[in-house]
């Protein structure tokens, strides 16, 4: 039999853990919902140490919403670049546009408003309108699931279908209504800094006389994994172009599958790499080396990306305008996806 959990007591103990426990972050600095949005966009499926630099760097850059709403989209890519999932940044940028277009440039306190700008969802809504505004709305996200599995003794699928809006109602019921920012926050930390996947470290945890799968000995059976999507291999070519001190790049366009608006050395999928290389041969025009000079890994969700880098003299033929040509010292400022900036690190290194 399950022992009853009281949300007064659950409440407490988080908060008085999290008063006591909670990490310096730049983001729990302000109480600026602009800050607060910009931190929530980038901490979707990122870690926090890799967001810190590129949040003080982002606002140092664009302060408000007015600023990010009338810069150029490639200017916001390029202080983007390295973060991934770029669509976040292209959603983030028109986010800007809509709130000050149609809410005055200042962010709407509402669920209703906040769930129109591009890229938010119920997560992003509730973390955004209970730390700017203290807005009693709950939130769900890995961290959260995975302690309340743990807590409450959840199994199944509890990220799609009954399983997750069984997650969604008991966050409803223990927020507090004083402090609920505070509260959601404290939620996250947890499963961050001692809820882990794998040894979860529950002698310091706060919830530990509450938690039902501790008090049974199953913690690490939860949250109950479910098939991970099966890898696909995606072999990629590009081309390294040069011409008379300069090199060929391409800009991705907004029909691509990915990576729209960045740039690339011009580049192709195949159902493998002789495949992938003649396709940018027809492409183009040329006839590129058979010996790549340069390869790199990376990995998109479930796909494993390897690009290889094989030489092709100039086109003969003219080029759209999604080509440029551009000088070396250059090419760093143009914002690449990450596989695509390895090979300009090795093209910007070599003799």
């Amino acid at each position: 039999m399950k022992k009853e959990i009281h949300p007064g007591s659950f409440q407490k103990a988080l908060l008085n853990w999290y008063d006591r426990n909670k990490r310096d972050l730049p983001w729990r600095k302000t109480q600026d919902p602009y800050a607060i949005f910009v931190s929530e966009m980038m901490l979707q499926q990122t870690q926090v140490k890799t967001v810190i630099p590129y949040y003080e760097r982002f606002l140092k850059e664009l302060p408000n919403w007015k600023a990010l709403a009338k810069t150029d989209e490639q200017k916001v890519l390029k202080l983007w670049e390295g973060l991934g999932y770029y669509r976040r940044a292209r959603n983030l940028k028109a986010a800007a546009q809509m709130v000050q277009k149609d809410f005055g440039g200042k962010l709407p306190d509402t669920l209703e408003e906040v769930l129109k700008l591009p890229g938010v969802g119920p997560y992003s809504a509730g973390a955004v309108l209970s730390i700017a505004y203290q807005k009693p709305l709950p939130l769900v996200d890995g961290n959260v699931i995975r302690v309340f599995s743990r807590v409450f003794l959840l199994r199944g699928d509890l990220k799609s279908g009954p399983g997750n809006k069984k997650v969604w109602d008991l966050a409803r019921q223990v927020l507090p209504a004083k402090r609920p920012g505070d509260f959601n926050q404290a939620l996250m930390e947890l499963g961050a800094t001692l809820c882990f996947s794998d040894h979860p470290q529950c002698l310091l945890c706060p919830l530990l006389d509450q938690c039902q799968a501790a008090i049974k000995g199953v913690q690490l059976e939860l949250p109950e994994s479910l098939k991970d999507p099966k890898t696909k291999d995606v072999p990629m070519a590009a081309l390294l172009i040069l011409k008379q001190g300069k090199v060929l790049v391409k800009k991705r366009s907004n029909e691509e599958r990915w990576l729209k608006g960045l740039w690339e050395f011009p580049s192709s999928e195949g159902k493998d790499f002789e495949d992938a290389r003649n396709k940018l041969e027809k492409a183009l025009g040329v006839k590129a080396e058979k010996a790549a000079v340069q390869q790199v890994k990376h990995q998109i969700t479930n796909h494993k990306i390897e690009l290889r880098l094989y030489p092709a003299p100039p086109p003969k033929k003219g080029l759209g305008s999604s080509y440029r040509w551009v000088q070396a010292k250059a090419l760093a400022e143009l914002p690449f996806a990450s596989a695509q900036n390895k090979l300009r690190g090795w093209f910007l290194r070599r003799p």
